[in-house]
């Protein structure tokens, strides 16, 4: 997790006030990394697969048991989380259903239900059947990889562009609404006390707006580079053409 391994340093890592001492730890947004001052020991690009990978790490459940999917699958409907529990059932199961589903009926989302033993049994013959694929014919897989992967991404910078277009606009609108609101407190329309809470409230909303497009706008800049990618997953998934069983590492990876 330290960045001191990408050839970075990293201060300002704990929260600390004079005679109490340190408080807590920082979050890693909140530190101050100073990059390029000393070789890398690792790849950028492979420490930022690992702190997302990071994130998926769960504890062993009531039963002791680790859920090998843990942070790894989706609802596809509403996006959250298939989370695992065991069913109540003569034969108890083991069921994935989505998070929102759980939480709040089915007003909100639907089940999803998916038997873990049924998940487990088509993951581990999909990963199979894509490194046999590999093996036969290699340049062909990371062809259709590459292809897919341009068109998923294709359709993701467009959502983006019209969801930053959107931003923009009321960016927009909300710098019109601080000038009207300047205008009705000098004509006596408002109060300077209703005046500044209207402004403070319109200004943090302008300052979330600027920040969230400017890290859009900095993503949509960033081009992934798919062929390189493929070419590596290509290489990754051959070893598993005889893997017997899944652990959290191999779906991880």
């Amino acid at each position: 997790m330290n960045p001191v391994y990408t050839g970075a340093i990293a201060s300002q890592k704990t929260e600390y006030r004079f005679k109490i001492g340190t408080i807590r730890d920082k979050k890693p947004e909140d530190w101050i990394v100073v990059e390029g001052t000393h070789e890398l020991l690792v790849d950028k690009k492979d420490f930022a697969i690992v702190q997302e990978k990071l994130k998926s790490r769960q504890r062993p459940g009531k039963s002791g048991e680790i859920n090998l999917f843990a942070g790894l699958i989706k609802c596809g409907e509403c996006g959250k989380d298939l989370t695992i529990r065991t069913t109540h059932e003569k034969f108890p199961k083991r069921i994935f259903s989505c998070k929102t589903y759980n939480a709040y009926g089915k007003q909100h989302c639907t089940q999803h239900r998916v038997e873990f033993d049924t998940l487990y049994a088509l993951v581990l013959n999909k990963i199979r059947e894509c490194a046999a694929a590999v093996l036969t014919d290699s340049e062909a897989v990371a062809g259709r990889l590459t292809d897919t992967c341009q068109a998923e991404q294709k359709d993701q910078r467009e959502a983006m562009e019209r969801t930053l277009a959107k931003d923009e606009e009321r960016v927009e609108v909300l710098e019109k609404m601080v000038l009207r609101l300047y205008e009705d407190m000098v004509a006596g329309r408002i109060t300077e006390e209703n005046f500044n809470l209207l402004l403070e409230k319109t200004q943090k909303e302008q300052a979330e707006l600027k920040a969230k497009v400017e890290k859009g706008r900095k993503h949509l800049a960033n081009e992934i580079r798919l062929a390189v990618d493929a070419r590596q997953w290509v290489e990754s998934i051959q070893e598993y053409r005889d893997i017997t069983e899944l652990d959290a590492s191999t779906l991880n990876a």
